[in-house]
């Protein structure tokens, strides 16, 4: 057996992971203040008392990027250890190690890979640093190979500089206001200032607003601070479980900033620090919820820009999202009345959705919500008590869907009888679904597939020999009574009856529209059949008429005719020469008796 060694391109693993670690090349900028930070924090925990500060400058005429800090800075064989040795992570070692753990839980980094993101932005850097105790600084050089070089230092007080030569591609990092946006992303929340060039005040806010214990309207300033908009609603969060914890904010933005927002965004840190824009921890159907929140127990990927989903402590997070999403809109609805029909107004669907797919919200909201109706916005338990109630207390919900309207005679017909029809889209129409499937005695039926619901069978034996009379030129035809009386005859589908229309069918005795309601499925799906109005007097004199007399059938025809082009139906070719016979001869007639 033979044995060998890896050899290694150290230069070009270097490259490597740096660029492909990242997604973001400018989390470089995170990574710096990130170091500089754990730097300041370090120091603090062994001094007790001083000034920390980080500044960040910029040389456009030497292509420059710096980045400063007075904390404890690094002696020789720091540098050595942690610099040059990729995977280790002096803040890793101090958290293990420190006795003060308000310090510990200040400290950010944890891989000792952080630093590889200069890599990728500049061609070399340049680290000079003086460590508290140490007589000299020590200026350790690098342009991302295997080999380093360490000379004296220059600097003359405790801390770090880094200056990093950047590459062209990164030259965007020299204009002071993508800096200045890229430093508030990632370090709005460290607690230690950090001053842009000559600026005296810092850039950073260092705390955000559950640090302070804010009122709303601060919580309501810092989100318009961060995403420009004022937010519609927010929420503060503070959740803290075995294995879920975050403090934060829950906001719901004007529609027209969702186009710079994404749904369901969180920003999240961790310790202060920026992390990344989660997209999975809210609710799938919470589209209209945004927020940012620092959360502690989740475990970071190596690059430190996402986490490990999988994780128990990240789905326990989830979950907890879950109730606080719902705890912040039942709220709304229930104290903010104001606010909530102002969201409703512009997340009409996305409301809807929620609701769908979150029971308790539904409960809360179902009889809040409104929606388009021919009289006007309308809730449900309004509609309710418009409508006529049949039978055992049964009520029915009219509605078309936006893309597939009513004709002119259904809506006449739920017209006359007082009964609104609302204007829905499918979300609304699963809404309805749920709504109706809660509460005893309530259907909804779309307007396009009939209205025998608001139809009554007639029960006068003349009017059973006129449908037997039809039946003998080959058509089904009912007589029943609807408003208005003016429309003399409807054409409905005979498959768009319910069975429980039969019930009420036997109750009234109407043997001939029992008949047909059992005839429903042996039909084909293109068979119609012609209701004609009992209350129209065109129809009243059809009955006392002769059927014999061939002018009778003409006219029926012409009925059935002007029944199914008033319905809207689409006619198949057989439909379509049927109603033109119907026509014809009704012209026919009305030229012969000139």
């Amino acid at each position: 057996m033979s044995t060998g060694t890896f050899q290694v391109d150290f230069e070009h693993l270097i490259r490597l992971l740096a660029e492909n670690l990242y997604s973001d090349p400018h989390v470089a900028i995170r990574e710096l203040i990130q170091n500089a930070s754990d730097s300041c924090v370090r120091r603090l925990a062994q001094q007790g008392v001083f000034q920390p500060a980080i500044h960040v400058r910029i040389d456009p005429t030497k292509r420059l990027l710096v980045v400063e800090d007075n904390g404890t800075g690094m002696a020789r064989e720091d540098v050595v250890r942690y610099l040059a040795t990729i995977g280790a992570s002096q803040t890793r070692q101090v958290k293990f190690s420190t006795a003060d753990q308000n310090a510990a839980q200040m400290l950010i980094g944890q891989f000792g890979i952080g630093f590889l993101s200069t890599f990728v932005i500049g061609h070399q850097v340049i680290v000079d640093t003086l460590a508290e105790g140490s007589e000299q600084a020590v200026l350790w050089r690098s342009q991302g190979s295997a080999d380093y070089s360490l000379e004296l230092g220059t600097r003359q007080q405790i801390g770090t500089t880094v200056t990093i030569e950047l590459e062209p591609a990164f030259y965007n990092l020299l204009d002071e206001t993508t800096l200045r946006a890229t430093i508030i992303r990632y370090a709005d929340f460290i607690q230690f200032p950090v001053y842009l060039g000559d600026d005296a005040r810092p850039i950073n806010r260092m705390h955000a607003p559950w640090h302070l214990d804010a009122s709303e309207h601060e919580y309501i300033d810092y989100v318009k601070h961060r995403y420009g908009v004022v937010p519609l609603a927010v929420e503060p969060i503070a959740i803290k479980q075995q294995q879920a914890e975050c403090v934060g904010i829950l906001a719901i933005m004007p529609l027209q900033a969702n186009l710079a927002i994404r749904p369901r965004s969180l920003d999240v840190f961790q310790r202060r620090m920026y992390v990344c824009q989660d997209l999975q921890l809210l609710p799938d159907w919470a589209t209209f919820i945004c927020g940012i929140i620092d959360a502690p127990l989740l475990e970071l990927v190596a690059s430190r820009e996402g986490f490990m989903i999988e994780r128990p402590n990240y789905r326990a997070l989830r979950e907890a999202l879950v109730e606080a999403v719902r705890s912040f809109l039942i709220r709304l609805a229930q104290r903010e009345p104001a606010t909530f029909v102002q969201v409703v107004k512009q997340y009409n669907s996305g409301i809807k959705q929620a609701a769908v797919n979150d029971s308790q919200f539904f409960a809360a909201v179902a009889d809040l919500l409104s929606f388009e109706s021919d009289i006007g916005p309308i809730t449900l338990t309004r509609y309710l008590e418009r409508i006529p109630v049949r039978g055992a207390d049964e009520r029915t919900i009219f509605y078309v869907l936006n893309d597939l309207p009513a004709s002119a005679q259904q809506r006449a017909i739920v017209g006359a009888r007082g009964v609104p029809v609302l204007h829905i889209n499918s979300i609304e129409e699963k809404f309805l679904k749920k709504y109706c499937s809660l509460r005893h005695g309530v259907s909804f039926q779309p307007l396009t597939a009939g209205i025998a619901e608001l139809i009554e069978a007639e029960n006068d034996q003349q009017w059973r020999k006129l449908e037997q009379h039809c039946e003998q030129l080959g058509m089904q035809v009912y007589a029943v009574r609807f408003e208005p009386s003016h429309l003399t005859a409807l054409a409905m589908r005979s498959s768009d009856y319910k069975r429980e229309q039969v019930v009420d069918s036997l109750l009234k005795g109407s043997g001939s529209l029992l008949s047909f309601v059992q005839s429903v499925g042996r039909n084909r799906s293109d068979d119609y059949v012609l209701c004609v109005n009992t209350l129209n007097p065109l129809i009243q004199q059809l009955r006392d008429g002769q059927p014999n007399d061939p002018t009778w059938a003409t006219v029926v025809r012409a009925l059935w005719g002007y029944a199914l082009l008033s319905s809207g139906v689409e006619l198949t070719p057989e439909l379509g020469e049927a109603v033109q016979k119907a026509q014809t001869s009704l012209l026919e007639l009305a030229l012969a008796q000139r």
